[in-house]
């Protein structure tokens, strides 16, 4: 370890003019601004859900959804959907909105039924050239009280309805039991064609079905037919799909889902499933289920990551609600691991409670953590104003490639700007890596030019032991334990200059150089 700190602080102060950024470009969308020309009512809670629903005008940006649940449109609490037309650095050039009374929708929507509770893009789900969006209204009152419901709307260029079906306990052929204040719609998701019967599939949660014991949750594969209704169902909880997981009262199983892709290589996609109450090391801490997926829609296996499982080494304080929010981001830097983004909207960060933070987390095949990284308020040098209770995190989603870089947006939906909770989203660019130098003129282990602009390599990593990156403050960002492939992903990595100890099983260590634009 002396040796270690002897070289960065040589190396440090070596570097006097060094510049640091955590990413590139951030935009702040709330209560007109950021482009948004809307005045946005008090405890409309903008920002519940985001998603990210391709370009959707043609204009060569990608576009998001964002949900307004308690809007007022017609009626308390009706709810409201967003469509949000972006221009290249994250800001709205045009909206269009979604609601009782707007956007060309004319489904029946009562007051409380809190449309907007979730986001999902489907993609053109029926092939009829219009791209599909599913949204939550997790208090739908079809069947009974709080059964909840979910609207698939097929999308107009300018972001109004061309169509719609909903499916609840009443409408659109789903036949699943569904009690009082099950919330059926609290998250959805796009599978692809499941079960291999020409038709795509979705999956739907229940974040407070009952099954094994009260708000425990649960997670619905449905099965489409072409014209958007249910031709059958695979229900996962704790009684049913074959899942095995040990779930407690108010989990919230489903309280999040992510299609995650096939993670395993078996040929069938995986799933991330968010139990944000989880009491894994304490009170609400929040967990993460990654299920290994049949392709009837049963559980084969699953890993579940939290503060005491699936090697997740970040720390979590009471009511974190750590996978509040989850969304795949694939493999932003084809280094071979996928991604998600867990959303922690009630985490601890820079020495303040409760401002609310993301992860971005490496996935092994198996579903533990490779390894990972938090962004918040002064983490990775994110300058932006986030105060104690925004719930940043509390939604997120990622946009691959808006223009030049890849992006997370993030909702805080209780933001106070301007006002009481009307919420807000903020839209993050990321960093490329640019080039590893070798700072010690002895080392034989020379990295540049590395092999991606979004990892480096060794040139052989027989016996070592950890890998340990630093900013130039000294502050360890990235530690990698588990040496087993020659590829180390700094995605994450605001923009600027950092410190690579490489320690060996023998005690020796080398240092390098990171330069990262």
């Amino acid at each position: 370890m002396k040796l270690i700190i002897k070289i960065f602080l040589i190396f440090f102060i070596n570097i006097t003019n060094a510049q640091y950024y955590d990413v590139i470009i951030y935009e702040k969308i709330s209560n007109n601004s950021g482009g948004l020309e809307v005045t946005i009512d008090n405890e409309d809670w903008f920002g519940y859900s985001v998603e990210t629903i391709g370009d959707l005008n043609g204009d060569g940006v990608n576009d998001i959804a964002v949900g307004s649940l308690k809007d007022d449109d017609g009626g308390f609490n009706k709810g409201a959907v967003y469509i949000l037309f972006l221009n290249e650095d994250g800001s709205v050039n045009s909206h269009q909105k979604i609601s009782d009374t707007e956007g060309g929708f004319d489904g029946d929507l009562d007051e409380w039924d809190i449309f907007g509770t979730s986001i999902s893009y489907l993609g053109d789900l029926n092939n009829d050239g219009f791209i599909e969006i599913g949204v939550g209204a997790e208090y739908d009152g079809d069947g009974g009280y709080w059964h909840g419901a979910v609207w698939i709307l097929s999308l107009n260029n300018d972001g109004t309805v061309y169509s719609y079906q909903k499916i609840s306990d009443t409408e659109g052929g789903f036949e699943g039991f569904l009690g009082d204040e099950d919330v059926f719609g609290t998250d959805i998701e796009f599978l692809g064609d499941l079960n291999n019967d020409g038709n795509n599939d979705i999956a739907v949660s229940a974040r407070r079905d009952p099954d094994g014991g009260s708000d425990r949750g649960a997670v619905y594969i449905l099965f489409l037919n072409s014209d958007l209704t249910v031709n059958s169902f695979q229900k996962i909880s704790d009684t049913e799909g074959g899942f095995e997981g040990d779930l407690d009262g108010q989990d919230y199983f489903g309280g999040s889902v992510a299609n995650i892709g096939d993670l395993n290589g078996d040929g069938v996609i995986d799933l991330a499933v968010g139990a944000y109450r989880d009491d894994d090391g304490g009170n609400n801490k929040g967990a993460v289920y990654i299920l290994f997926m049949n392709s009837d829609g049963t559980v084969s296996d699953y890993q579940k990551i939290s503060e005491l499982y699936g090697n997740f080494e970040e720390g979590l304080n009471d009511f974190s609600f750590f996978g509040q929010s989850i969304d795949s981001a694939s493999d932003i830097n084809e280094d071979g691991f996928k991604e998600i983004i867990v959303g922690a909207r009630g985490l601890d960060a820079n020495d303040e409670q409760n401002l609310g933070a993301f992860f971005i987390i490496n996935l092994n095949p198996d579903g533990t953590v490779n390894n990972s990284v938090k962004f918040s308020e002064g983490e990775q040098s994110f300058d932006g104003n986030i105060n104690n209770g925004d719930a940043f995190g509390f939604s997120v989603s990622f946009i691959k490639d808006l223009i030049e870089k890849n992006c997370i947006v993030v909702g805080a939906c209780f933001d106070d700007v301007d006002g009481y909770q009307k919420g807000s989203v903020w839209i993050l660019q990321l960093g490329e890596v640019f080039s590893i130098e070798d700072i010690n003129e002895t080392n034989q282990i020379f990295l540049f030019p590395n092999p991606t602009r979004n990892a480096f390599s060794l040139s052989d990593i027989n016996d070592v032991e950890t890998i340990q990156v630093f900013d130039m403050y000294g502050k360890q960002i990235i530690t990698f334990s588990e040496i087993e492939r020659n590829l180390f992903s700094v995605a994450y990595l605001p923009v600027g200059e950092y410190i690579i100890v490489v320690s060996n099983i023998d005690g020796n260590s080398s240092s390098y150089k990171l330069i990262k634009k």
